[in-house]
Parts: C-alpha cells; sequence; structure tokens
C-alpha cells in the first residue's frame, strides 16, 4: 500500500516467474547477453552498485543528485523500433542469420 497517497492504493503483487513468456524472456536475456555485449556505462545493478559508483564520482557542496521516477515506462516502449534495432544489433555483431532469425522471433513472441 502506498500510505503517502491520498486513496491508499492497494495493488496486487502477481509473481510471473511461472508464466511462459517470463521463462522465453529469460532465455532471450541470456542469449542478447552472450552475442550482443551492452554497454554498462548507466546502468546500475543494484544499490550496493549505486553507492559504489557514486564514491567514484569527485564533488564539491554544489552536487546534486536526481532521481526520476518514471512511470507506465514499459507501457511506453515502441515495440516496432525494439525489434528493429534487436535486428540492427545482431548485424552489427556478425550474429548467424539462423541465429538472428530465433533471436527477432523469440523478441516478438515476447512482446506481442
Amino acid at each position: 500500500m502506498k500510505i503517502h497517497k491520498d486513496d491508499y492504493l492497494i495493488k496486487p503483487v502477481i509473481s510471473w516467474k511461472n508464466a511462459p513468456a517470463y521463462k522465453v524472456a529469460k532465455i532471450l536475456t541470456n542469449k542478447l547477453l552472450t552475442y550482443i555485449p551492452l554497454p554498462y556505462t548507466y546502468n546500475v545493478k543494484n544499490t550496493t552498485h549505486l553507492i559504489n559508483d557514486l564514491k567514484e564520482i569527485p564533488y564539491n557542496q554544489d552536487l546534486r543528485l536526481a532521481s526520476l521516477d518514471i512511470a507506465n515506462m514499459y507501457t511506453n516502449i515502441p515495440t516496432d523500433e525494439l525489434i528493429t534495432i534487436t535486428d540492427k544489433a545482431c548485424q552489427n555483431n556478425y550474429i548467424e542469420n539462423n541465429l538472428k532469425h530465433d533471436i527477432v522471433k523469440l523478441a516478438k513472441a515476447i512482446i506481442e
């Protein structure tokens, strides 16, 4: 429950770990990480990783840290562009055509 909100909205929490699309998404994630290395310049794995990264930044008293709350992020992802980006990433990393086709097909199945 979000007690800081006026309506005290209660939202159900559902575990999708046993859903077929979740398992397929995990397989796709592993394939993408294996064949298409992504830069982790702006990614944070967890709170400890963030704290360690912040310790490395030189700062002064005028430095400010901003944290943005993204609402409905996943519903706003342009899925057609995602497929195109995935296809181009496979091409740029010289993924063989059969594997590229499978990766793109898995991505389409998951987002549709």
